[in-house]
C-alpha cells in the first residue's frame, strides 16, 4: 500500500495548492473545495485526469475512453469529491454517461470514488480482476484504521514542531510554518473525515487473466498482471496504442511496498512486449516511449540479483539493506532531488525487503 508522504514532503505538496488554501485559516480551510484534476487529452476521445495529492495523501490518474455510446473510466480517485471533480471535467468534454469503470487495483487512491461514480451512472459495471474484488472486500473494515494511524503519525510530527517552536532540521518556525502548519492540520483532519463518510462499492464484473472488450468502436485488452499488487489490471488500446498501466508504473517513482517483486517483473516484461506509444502511470504524467517502463524493469532485475547475491553470502535482511546500492538506482530516477529523493527513501526502497520476503519466505521474522 502507499505510504503517506515524509512531513517535510507533505509541506513541499501544499506548496503546489491554489494560494487561497496557504493564505486562509484553519477554520475556512476545511470549507475550501479540493483543488481539482490536470485535464490532458492523450488522443481523440482519451482523456487522462491527474488528480493531484489531497492533506499528503496521493491521489490516483483517471483515464476516460470516450466511445461512439458512452464512456470507459479507469479508475476512480480516492474521494467521493476527487471523483465529482472527474466527472465534472468529464462533462465539459462529453454529455455521454460512463457505462464501464476498470479499477486497476484495490488500492483507495483508485477505488474510492467507485460509489459516488455508481451514483451518478446507475447503470455502470465496475471491472476489476477476480483477486482486486476479493482483496476490496476483505480490507474495506481494516484500511481506515491504517489511515488513522499514518495521521495521527503525521499530526504527532506537527504538533511536535508547533510545541518546540523548530523544524525538524532545527530550523526556526515563522509566522507563516505555524499558520501553514495549522492549516495541514485542518486539511489532514477534513480528509480523514471525508475518507470515513465513503462507502465502499465492489466490482461488478470480474475475470481471470484477460479481457476484451469491444464497445462503441473501440477495442480494450485487459490483462491481469500482478505486481504492485495481487490483482493489478492494465488496459490496452491497440487501435491508439496507449497502454494503461495503473500502479505497475507509477511516475516519477514506483510504490513499492507490499508488492510481489518477482511477478511484478513479469508483468513488466509482459508490458515490455506490447506495441505502446503513449505509456499512462497510475500516478503522474504520460509517459511518450517506454523509456521509464525500461527503467524500473531494469532497476528491479539489479536489485533482485543483488539480493540474491547477498543471499547466497548469508547476509540478514539488514546486512543485505545496507548491500545493496540503491544510490546509483535513486539518481536515475530523482536526479537529486532533494523532495524525490525522500519520496524514493520512502516509497521505492522497500522492494529491497519485498525481494528479500519473498526469496526466504519471510525469514527475517526469525533473524
Amino acid at each position: 500500500m502507499k505510504t503517506r508522504a515524509p512531513i517535510d514532503l507533505i509541506r513541499s505538496l501544499f506548496a503546489l495548492l491554489p494560494a487561497i488554501m496557504t493564505s486562509v485559516c484553519a477554520a475556512s480551510v476545511t470549507e475550501a473545495r479540493w483543488p481539482g484534476p490536470k485535464t490532458v487529452q492523450l488522443a481523440p476521445g482519451v482523456i487522462q485526469f491527474i488528480s493531484p495529492d489531497l492533506a499528503g495523501n496521493v491521489d490516483g490518474n483517471s483515464v476516460a475512453i470516450v466511445t461512439d455510446r458512452d464512456v470507459v473510466l479507469f479508475d476512480a480517485t480516492i474521494l467521493p469529491a476527487s471523483a465529482d471533480a472527474v466527472l465534472n471535467e468529464l462533462r465539459q468534454l462529453t454529455p455521454k454517461p460512463v457505462r464501464y469503470l476498470v479499477n486497476s487495483h484495490w488500492h483507495p487512491d483508485h477505488a474510492g470514488g467507485n460509489d459516488e461514480i455508481a451514483k451518478a451512472f446507475p447503470d455502470l459495471e465496475i471491472i476489476a480482476s477476480q483477486p482486486t474484488r476479493e482483496i476490496m472486500e476483505d480490507t474495506a473494515g481494516v484500511y481506515l484504521k491504517t489511515l488513522e494511524f499514518e495521521t495521527a503519525q503525521a499530526n504527532q510530527e506537527i504538533d511536535k514542531e508547533l510545541k518546540s517552536g523548530r523544524t525538524s532540521d532545527g530550523r526556526k518556525l515563522a509566522a507563516a510554518d505555524r499558520e501553514e502548519m495549522h492549516s495541514e492540520l485542518a486539511l489532514g483532519g477534513r480528509f480523514l473525515a471525508e475518507f470515513k463518510a465513503t462507502h465502499s462499492k465492489l466490482p461488478t464484473l470480474t475475470f481471470g487473466d484477460t479481457l476484451t472488450l469491444f464497445h462503441g468502436g473501440r477495442e480494450l485488452r485487459f490483462f491481469r498482471l500482478p505486481g504492485h499488487t495481487a490483482g493489478d489490471v492494465v488496459v490496452f488500446l491497440p487501435g491508439e496504442k496507449i497502454l494503461l498501466t495503473g500502479d505497475l508504473l507509477a511516475y516519477p517513482v514506483p510504490f513499492c511496498a507490499d508488492s510481489h517483486p518477482s511477478a511484478w517483473i513479469a508483468s513488466l516484461e509482459t508490458l515490455s512486449r506490447l506495441d505502446a506509444k503513449i505509456i499512462v502511470p497510475g500516478h503522474g504524467q504520460a509517459q511518450p516511449d517506454s523509456s521509464f517502463l525500461q527503467l524500473v524493469l531494469d532497476s528491479f532485475r539489479s536489485i533482485h540479483l543483488q539480493v540474491r547475491d547477498a543471499l547466497r553470502r548469508g547476509l540478514t535482511l539488514q546486512e543485505t539493506q545496507k548491500a545493496i546500492n540503491l544510490a546509483s538506482i535513486r539518481t536515475k530516477f530523482t536526479h537529486d532531488d532533494p523532495n524525490l529523493n525522500a519520496v524514493f527513501d520512502g516509497n521505492f526502497t522497500p522492494i529491497v525487503r519485498q525481494f528479500y520476503d519473498e526469496a526466504t519466505e519471510g525469514l527475517e521474522q526469525y533473524q
